[in-house]
C-alpha cells in the first residue's frame, strides 16, 4: 500500500506535525481523493501505482538542465542527482529536490532519512562542490528533523536553498541551513515556524454504522495514551504542553541558530509564532536573503562551490608546505 505511512500519520493522533494548513489539506487530498460516481462520492483506490520519488526527482533535473540549456551563461554549468558518479566533472552541484510532503521514511515521497543520506553521499564524492536545495513544500512529520539538522550543519561544502513557491514549516526547518537561502519570486510564502497536531476523529462515525470500540488499561496503566486521550476529548493542555511547545521551542532555537539575523527579533515577532510571509517579508525579517531566478540561483550556486574548490586547494598547498 504504496500511501499507508502517509495516511496513518495524517489520522494519528500521536504524530507532531510541522507543515501548513494547505499542506495538511493536500496530504489528506493526496491520501483520500474523492472520485465522482454518479451522485455519489466515494474514495478512490489509493493502490495505484506512483512513480518513486526518485524517478520524480531525475524527471524535475532533467527539465531544469534542458532549460538552462537556453542561458549561455549557465549552459555548461554541471548539475547532478548521481551522488555518487565518479564520472562527475569537477565543480559539479549537487542537486537536491524536496517537493511535498516531508516524512522521515518513504519511497513515493521526500525522505528526510534519504536525503540526509544523498547529502553525505555528494559531500564525499571530491567532485561536487556545493549542495544546491530546491524546495517547494508546506512541510510534514517533524521527526528525525533534529538528527538532520545535526547533519547539515557537519557539511563542510556550501548549501544554496532555493525556495519556489513555498517553504513552510519543516520545510524552512530544513531550509534555514543554507549558507545561502534565496526564494524564486515575490510571492512565495515562506515561514510557519511552529507545532501543530491534526487528525480526524472516527469514533463517532464507526458508532453510527454499529463498530463500538472496546478499550481497557490494566489498574497501573491509568496514564497509558492519558494525553492523547484528554485531547481528543477536548483537553489538550498536557498535550500542548508536553509534546508541541517542546518541538516548537527546539524549532525556534533552531532557526535562530541557522539565521542569526533572527536572533534580533523580539521574542512575540510573528516569525516565531507561527506567521507565513511573503518573499519580500521575509527577506526583511531575515527569513532569506533575497530572490533569484533559477538560472540565476544556479549561477551563484556554482559560482560558490567554485570559491570553495579554491579554498580547499589553497589549503592543501599550504599544508604540503607545513
Amino acid at each position: 500500500m504504496k500511501r499507508n505511512y502517509l495516511r496513518k500519520l495524517l489520522l494519528s493522533p500521536e504524530s507532531r506535525l510541522l507543515m501548513t494548513s494547505d499542506a495538511y489539506t493536500e496530504a489528506m487530498m493526496i491520501c483520500f481523493p474523492p472520485s465522482l460516481s454518479g451522485s455519489q462520492i466515494q474514495p478512490q483506490s489509493f493502490w495505484d501505482e506512483i512513480p518513486s520519488y526518485k524517478d520524480e526527482t531525475k524527471k524535475a533535473i532533467k527539465a531544469i538542465a534542458d532549460d538552462l540549456k537556453k542561458y549561455s551563461e549557465v549552459a555548461a554549468i554541471p548539475i547532478s542527482v548521481e551522488y555518487s558518479s565518479d564520472e562527475l566533472p569537477e565543480g559539479t552541484i549537487a542537486y537536491h529536490r524536496i517537493k511535498g510532503t516531508i516524512l522521515s521514511e518513504s519511497y513515493y515521497w521526500f525522505s528526510t532519512k534519504q536525503f540526509e543520506q544523498d547529502l553525505l553521499t555528494a559531500e564525499s564524492n571530491p567532485n561536487i562542490s556545493v549542495h544546491f536545495v530546491h524546495i517547494n513544500s508546506g512541510g510534514g512529520e517533524a521527526w528525525y528533523l533534529d538528527r538532520l539538522s545535526d547533519t547539515m550543519r557537519s557539511l563542510s561544502k556550501p548549501i544554496y536553498v532555493l525556495f519556489e513557491k513555498i517553504g513552510g514549516s519543516a520545510a524552512y526547518y530544513i531550509g534555514c541551513h543554507g549558507s545561502t537561502v534565496n526564494t524564486l519570486t515575490k510571492n512565495d510564502s515562506i515561514g510557519c515556524i511552529g507545532t501543530m497536531v491534526s487528525f480526524y476523529d472516527f469514533e463517532g462515525y464507526y458508532k453510527k454504522l454499529g463498530i463500538n470500540k472496546v478499550e481497557e488499561y490494566a489498574t497501573k496503566s491509568d496514564l497509558k495514551n492519558k494525553k492523547y486521550k484528554d485531547l481528543k476529548e477536548g483537553h489538550p493542555e498536557q498535550y500542548i504542553r508536553e509534546e508541541l511547545d517542546p518541538l516548537c521551542e527546539q524549532f525556534i532555537s533552531e532557526v535562530k541558530l541557522s539565521r542569526p539575523a533572527l536572533s534580533k527579533l523580539p521574542e512575540d515577532d510573528p516569525v516565531f509564532r507561527g506567521e507565513t510571509f511573503d518573499a519580500i517579508t521575509a527577506q526583511q525579517k531575515g527569513l532569506v536573503d533575497g530572490i533569484s531566478t533559477i538560472s540565476e540561483a544556479i549561477s551563484e550556486a556554482y559560482n560558490i562551490g567554485q570559491e570553495w574548490l579554491t579554498k580547499q586547494k589553497t589549503q592543501s598547498q599550504i599544508l604540503q608546505y607545513l
